[in-house]
């Protein structure tokens, strides 16, 4: 993400949600900062991983969690009663 669109793309108009959630036994909470360091990136952390259920709920895995992936939306893509649907989903990150 760093290197091959925010690096490549600097000017493009765009947002970037990154969440962050604990998966494997020795996952922790900790300093993001360095890793997607870019004005337009926001990290979040899903303790809870309630992101991933809903994300592996709509979209066809329920009970699954959805980690080490990206959804690309659309600039009118809203969070309403579920996640939208994305343009572009892929793996892993």
């Amino acid at each position: 993400m760093q290197s091959q669109i925010l690096q490549r793309y600097p000017d493009a108009n765009l947002r970037v949600y990154v969440v962050w959630l604990p998966v494997m036994p020795l996952d922790a909470r900790f300093d993001v900062a360095d890793l997607l360091v870019d004005r337009r990136t926001i990290h979040y952390w899903d303790n809870d991983q309630r992101v991933s259920q809903a994300l592996a709920d709509a979209y066809g895995s329920p009970g699954q969690l959805v980690w080490d992936a990206f959804f690309v939306f659309g600039p009118d893509a809203r969070w309403n009663d579920g996640p939208p649907h994305p343009l572009e989903t892929g793996g892993p990150v």
